[in-house]
């Protein structure tokens, strides 16, 4: 299903960006002739482009002037040397400005910019990179419905996409942003156990690796309460049940709370609340 907003624009083809823009292009949310993408590296974009068959954009102002729906893919602290030179640019062609940086608000964005502009916000993670992220998105008082229908599609074609209350992204950023590297260490750290104890280390980390996709995988397929999960792999006397024990002693939800709560705190420091 294509949406009446025709021509979107991305400035900024980094890491976040070229999953997002390879996705909305394979997945029809927007035709590949009518994608642009805009970078400072242009070796980099025309390579990019050239093998996504999207348009390279000569400049920032160019997709500010003729994109129906703006992307902002650069780093945050860009911001506020970027927004006042594509301002009145946006507030002639008044497009729908999409941010996918953490820890700025649409209130944020809106101060560099001249007009009631509709601002809306992605906060996608790396599993973007294969299709798997989950992304939370908003929009300002200005976004309409038909608007925050087009971020909600843009967000689906690379994973699932929950509309949240912007009040909520600090709290998702960490949950949706921070834990894939926190997954990544866990699973680390099971695969060395691994080879420790015998297995090669290719061995080691494949198991590790499908372990944990296939639980949480079973998990997202049955539900049902955690806990309840963790009691069925268990049997009195057994082998989990020994490690299961260890990991509460060493007071594993305290650990994680406590990581989770410094990556709150750094997005609250990042945002100015």
């Amino acid at each position: 299903m294509l949406y009446i907003m025709k021509c979107i624009g991305f400035i900024g083809c980094g890491n976040m960006a070229k999953p997002i823009i390879r996705n909305v292009a394979e997945k029809n949310v927007f035709y590949k002739n009518d994608i642009y993408v805009y970078d400072i590296d242009r070796e980099k974009l025309v390579e990019f482009c050239k093998k996504t068959e999207v348009n390279a954009a000569e400049s920032e102002k160019d997709i500010a002037l003729n994109c129906d729906v703006v992307v902002l893919c650069t780093k945050p602290q860009v911001f506020p040397s970027l927004l006042p030179v594509i301002s009145d640019c946006l507030a002639v062609n008044k497009p729908l400005v999409v941010s996918i940086a953490a820890g700025k608000t649409t209130d944020y964005i809106s101060s560099f910019l001249s007009y009631d502009a509709p601002v809306a916000r992605i906060f996608p993670n790396l599993n973007a990179e294969v299709g798997a992220a989950v992304s939370a998105y908003t929009g300002n008082a200005f976004v309409t419905e038909e608007q925050l229908a087009v971020v909600g599609r843009i967000c689906a074609s690379y994973g699932e996409a929950e509309y949240l209350d912007e009040s909520l992204f600090s709290v998702f950023g960490v949950l949706g942003g921070c834990v894939p590297a926190y997954s990544f260490m866990f699973i680390g750290a099971l695969a060395k156990a691994g080879e420790k104890n015998g297995l090669d280390g290719e061995t080691a980390r494949k198991v590790a690796i499908q372990a944990v996709l296939g639980s949480a995988e079973l998990l997202k397929k049955c539900g049902g309460d955690i806990d309840g999960w963790v009691g069925k792999v268990c049997s009195p006397g057994g082998t989990t049940i020994q490690g299961v024990t260890s990991l509460k002693e060493s007071g594993l939800d305290d650990i994680v709370g406590e990581a989770f709560g410094r990556s709150f705190r750094r997005d609250k420091e990042l945002s100015g609340n």
